[in-house]
């Protein structure tokens, strides 16, 4: 192994094993993929652990950079909501909605805008003790949206970080983070309160050199957390966990903006867990949390009168193209042609025929007009009628905008761990979820969907090499269909630790609130003076709940793999080959103008996977994954798209998708320093890119009496100038660095 397995949290003592399970110190073990304790060669999935050990050796300064070094992982970024995103094997980067990201248990996906904002996570790498990456949908383990994957953070416990821990780090492109940590133990009373804040600049834009910055996108995050465990008596422990936090990130302004919505964001959480232990063969755990994430993100704007006609409103609902043409229309007045469209629309003397044959010889455009949806243009026309002309169409007003937005979390969760015999153990529960969305711009008040689960899996030992794994969960929704996750695996033991694994699994996605019962509309209020009289009104472009018919998003998955660990090499290898059939895919953008949501887009994505960790001596050791990836996709109906929005939507599911990926890193454990090299190797990402990277980062630590001061310097070198995903996505320096101090004591 690369490090000792550490310690497992006390939070974890749900999976503890006892014979015929109990496992040697020497055998790495799992917790993610069943909810059981499991040795490597067991496990009913391929996982990656990465371990406290690891993330302080690589340097890095956020979670998904750490995602980099797992198998069949990219990193991507949004183009307009500023937000970091992690595919596993295809994705669309703007929304990261297909991996469930848990820390301690504890969701932290958001399911009122499907997706992970990793800038809102409470954790600071410092205090992780490992990470279990499932990859491969498991779903059957964690519910829906465990689709792809399960990233599972597991935080140190409190006893072990006694002490103070002081961290600073400042480097080019704007990086600026603090830390500090103190952690104590009263009784047997454990507990620690961290404090966190970090800066960067982000991206510098398509034409910065030098490093200058031209793109706003930069960011600013802070937390306090505290961890509270003790034991309730000899057979109980109680943990408890809150996190407050506040952070501004920049989001690039819209045409219609004067000045950029950036978004200033409050989370907090509240997170217990009480667990028992009935028996040396039986315990259960009882957990609940409440979480909690406001969004404000307001502007002022100025944009054209008509467009915040309330009948132009309704038509959009009605027939969104034909009020688009509406007030593109409009633009033409003070022309002959546009005057006399306007005035002939106006006065009704022209039919909605005459109307569709005129777009269609200018504009090129083939529309379908009703004589009410033509009536309806002739009244919005008529208010702007001055009594002489119709120029008051063309007048602007002026305002101010929010897309402020609060979704709250309320969980709670039952698990029961049974050993029935030698070759039989099983984990099941019940949980209930509630997810609440407050936001007049996206639901035009509040919304919620209940969720209910019911979750079973068995691991029986069929014979002395053979191990099977069955599993499933149950959900309702109020949003959504019903839905079962099954997963049923078989490991053939060749030794104790190495197998071959056969896995088949199916997985579904809910979709969310804005995508399945949206009210989505963007208010302007406080206007200046306008023709129509208006105070307050709402842009005309809006969706509604009327024009979405979604169904699950479906992954049936089957999988090939082997494990072996070879103790006599100190190396670990896991391999895997796959196949993924993804079904009723959402690829539409989830955006105010999408004329048209589908759940109808089909993937399927083959590919192999490898990764390998080798301790070659006391002071070395290696790491090396690599992943290829045969993605192909298939649209369904795109009879209302244009040829653009074809070739657009043809490749979004793609664009954070490398077909060849190598990732390789060595770490160097010198005496009182180290030092750690790595290189990633992405081919045919986003399509055509190549991106290509090394990593130094290297710690030179002291000791003097009870004080420990460390040093080190972190240096990230670009070797191609290919953009990540998007054109904006560069930056104008090959060379990224950071220096590092710290102190413990």
């Amino acid at each position: 192994m690369i490090a000792s397995e550490a310690l497992l949290a006390d939070e974890y003592d749900d999976f503890e094993l006892d014979a015929p399970f109990v496992l040697d110190d020497d055998i790495p073990v799992v917790l993610t993929a069943s909810r059981l304790k499991q040795p490597r060669a067991e496990v009913p999935a391929s996982v990656t652990v990465i371990e406290a050990a690891q993330i302080a050796a690589w340097g890095v300064r956020t979670l998904p950079e750490l995602m980099r070094f797992v198998p069949g992982m990219s990193m991507g970024h949004g183009d307009d909501e500023n937000n970091a995103s992690i595919a596993y094997h295809a994705s669309n980067p703007n929304i990261m909605r297909r991996l469930q990201v848990l820390v301690d248990g504890r969701s932290v996906f958001k399911a009122g805008i499907a997706s992970v904002v990793w800038d809102d996570i409470p954790v600071a790498m410092e205090d992780i003790l490992r990470i279990e990456v499932t990859r491969g949908p498991n779903a059957a383990t964690y519910g829906a949206n465990s689709f792809l994957g399960v990233i599972n953070i597991v935080t140190k416990h409190p006893g072990d970080t006694l002490g103070t821990r002081v961290r600073y780090r400042s480097g080019n492109n704007g990086v600026d983070d603090g830390f500090v940590s103190y952690s104590g133990e009263r009784h047997q009373n454990s507990y620690r309160v961290t404090a966190q804040i970090r800066a960067d600049d982000g991206f510098d834009g398509r034409n910065a050199t030098g490093g200058d910055d031209e793109y706003r996108d930069s960011r600013r995050h802070g937390f306090v957390s505290a961890y509270f465990n003790r034991p309730v008596d000899s057979s109980t422990q109680l943990s408890l966990q809150a996190s407050l936090k506040q952070g501004n990130t920049d989001i690039r302004r819209e045409s219609y903006e004067l000045d950029a919505p950036d978004q200033e964001t409050r989370q907090g959480y509240l997170w217990t867990r009480v667990r028992k232990e009935f028996s040396t063969a039986h315990s259960s755990h009882l957990q609940a949390y409440w979480q909690t994430d406001s969004r404000k993100q307001r502007s002022s704007a100025c944009l054209p009168t008509i467009s915040l006609d309330p009948e132009l409103f309704s038509l959009y609902q009605d027939n969104p193209q034909w009020s688009n043409s509406v007030l593109g229309i409009t633009s033409l007045i003070g022309t002959t042609d546009g005057d006399n469209l306007v005035g002939g629309i106006a006065a009704g003397l022209v039919t909605p025929d005459q109307v569709e044959a005129l777009l269609l010889a200018n504009q090129g455009l083939a529309l379908e007009i009703t004589q009410e949806q033509l009536d309806s243009a002739r009244n919005i026309y008529t208010r702007g009628f001055n009594g002489t002309d119709f120029s008051q169409l063309t007048d602007m007003v002026c305002g101010d905008t929010e897309r402020d937005l609060r979704e709250d979390r309320y969980d709670i969760e039952w698990q029961d761990t049974m050993q029935w015999s030698d070759t039989l153990r099983t984990v099941s529960g019940v949980s209930f979820r509630r997810d609440q969305v407050d936001s007049q711009t996206y639901f035009n008040g509040q919304v919620h969907n209940d969720t209910y689960r019911l979750f079973a899996n068995a691991e029986w030992r069929m014979t002395s090499y053979l191990l099977l794994n069955a599993g499933g969960m149950y959900e309702v929704e109020d949003t959504n269909d019903n839905a079962f996750s099954p997963r049923v695996a078989l490991n053939w033991l060749l030794a104790p630790q190495h197998s071959i694994r056969l896995v088949y699994s199916e997985a579904v996605r809910s979709p969310d609130l804005l995508e399945q019962e949206p009210e989505y509309s963007i208010r302007v209020s406080n206007l200046s003076d306008n023709y129509l009289n208006l105070d307050d009104g709402r842009i005309y472009v809006n969706q509604t709940a009327d024009s979405r018919d979604l169904k699950h998003e479906k992954i049936t998955s089957t999988e090939l793999g082997y494990y072996g660990k070879f103790s006599d090499l100190n190396l670990e290898l896991d391999v895997k080959v796959y196949q993924d059939k993804l079904t009723q895919l959402i690829s539409d953008h989830i955006a105010l103008n999408s004329l048209s949501v589908e759940s109808d887009t089909k993937m399927n994505i083959n590919g192999a996977e490898m990764q390998l960790q080798w301790q070659a001596d006391s002071h070395n050791w290696f790491w090396l994954t690599a992943a290829y990836i045969d993605a192909d996709v298939t649209l369904g109906d795109t009879s209302e798209l244009t040829e653009k929005q074809r070739r657009s939507l043809s490749v979004v599911e793609l664009r954070q998708t490398a077909k060849d990926n190598l990732v390789v890193s060595w770490h160097h454990q010198g005496d009182s320093w180290s030092l750690t090299a790595s290189h990633f190797w992405l081919d045919a990402y986003n399509d055509t890119n190549r991106y290509r990277r090394y990593e130094i980062n290297t710690r030179k630590t002291w000791s003097l009496g009870h004080y420990n001061p460390w040093a080190g310097f972190f240096l990230q070198h670009l070797i191609d100038d290919d953009s990540l995903a998007y054109a904006d996505q560069r930056y104008s320096t090959r060379d990224l660095y950071y220096f590092q101090v710290g102190l413990d004591f």
